[in-house]
This record gives C-alpha cells, structure tokens and sequence, in this order.
C-alpha cells in the first residue's frame, strides 16, 4: 500500500534510489529531452536551503516524498498508463481548480528509453508573472525484481518458487517514488501536499479494484 504523503513534508523519509533525474519527453515528443527543476526563484526567502530538508537523497539533489512498493504480478506499462491518465485528469485538465496551480504532465524516460513515470510540471505566480516553481516525478526505480509462476519440489521435497522456463526472470522496478528536485519553492507545499495524498489514493485504488478511477461502490 503507498505509504502516507503528507507526513512525508515534516520528518525524513527513506532516499530515493535513483538520483539523477531521468530524461522526460511531452507525449509524441522526441525522447531524452531534460526536464529541469527552475531556477528562478532559487534566490528567493521562500526557497529552502539543502541543510534544512528531511528526506533528502544520498546525491542531495532530490526529496523523496513517499513510495509505494508494487506487487511483481501487476504490469508496469498497465501501472504507468493507468496513473499517467490519472495525472493528466486531475493535475493537467483540474489542477488549478482542485489545488491552485496550473500544471502540465511530461512523461520520463529511463537509461533503457522506455517510459518510467510522469514529471508535473507546477506552475505559479512571481511579480505578476506565471512561472514554474516545482517539478514533481514521479517514476519506478531501477530494482530488478525476480519473479515466479510456478512452485516446484526442490531435491528435499520441499515446494520452492520457480519458473516454468527453469531461468531467473525479474522486472523492473520495486517502488513508485515521488520525490522533488532540490532546492525548491516552499509556495509549493500546500498543493503537493494534497496532490500526493489524493495520487496515494488513487495508488490504493489501482491495487483493489484494477483502476485509479474505481472505488467500492462501482
């Protein structure tokens, strides 16, 4: 189950594995386009200083926010469609109405080019002028996960897990993670406090009912 978000913004958290940010590309885009964090506001008061952040990865680059660990039987692809289309509908197309900012989606790419989560852009106001104040990915780490579909006897006739193949298979990917560049906009907070409570619940929704979008009374 994903773990809670919003306790994730007042004490540390486990780092994230990755630390460098993956290459993002909008859909129908060419690939290995960077999505940077903004820089503009980085000498503002409201931008916190890398010694004052809890959560903080081992390259110091990124603050995890929560994770979410994902059974080895449900697809990545159908994972990573299913919350994509989330993002699109409830950041995207209701961010500004459901949070108070606007936002775009871009999708991640990871070192093998094959798309591994969702960057949120999150836009706000400056001095009268719309700018980006926060990136948020949101993306499986790189564990390779084994994985089984059969038991068999082992020679002292115990059942052990194997595969019908007779090699060692795996997947990728361990853990969703959420996670920020650093340093980042306070101004901020408020929004990704809900938006990652709300994606935590949607997370919950998939692993029940097969869908982001179901709930217990459809």
């Amino acid at each position: 189950m994903a773990s809670a978000a919003a306790a994730a913004f007042s004490r540390p958290v486990a780092a994230a594995r990755a630390c460098a940010p993956a290459a993002s590309k909008a859909p129908g885009a060419s690939k290995g386009t960077a999505v940077r964090p903004s820089r503009g506001a980085s000498a503002r008061s409201s931008v916190v200083a890398r010694a004052e952040i809890a959560g903080l990865s081992a390259c110091g680059n990124f603050q995890e926010l929560c994770k979410a660990e994902i059974p080895a039987k449900i697809p990545r692809h159908d994972f990573l469609k299913q919350i994509y289309r989330y993002m699109v509908i409830a950041y995207a197309d209701n961010g500004l109405a459901a949070y108070g900012k606007r936002m775009t989606i871009d999708l991640v790419d990871g070192t093998d080019n094959l798309t591994n989560g969702m960057c949120v852009n999150i836009f706000g106001v400056k001095d009268g002028a719309e700018v980006k104040i926060c990136d948020l990915y949101c993306e499986m780490d790189t564990e390779q996960v084994p994985t089984y579909d059969t038991l068999m006897p082992n020679q002292e006739g115990e059942l052990i897990k194997t595969n019908r193949s007779g090699k060692d298979e795996f997947i990728k990917g361990r853990y969703f993670v959420i996670r920020r560049p650093v340093p980042f906009d306070e101004t901020s907070n408020q929004a990704l406090k809900a938006m990652v409570k709300d994606l935590t619940l949607a997370i919950n929704k998939y692993y029940a009912f097969g869908s982001c979008f179901s709930d217990d009374s459809t």
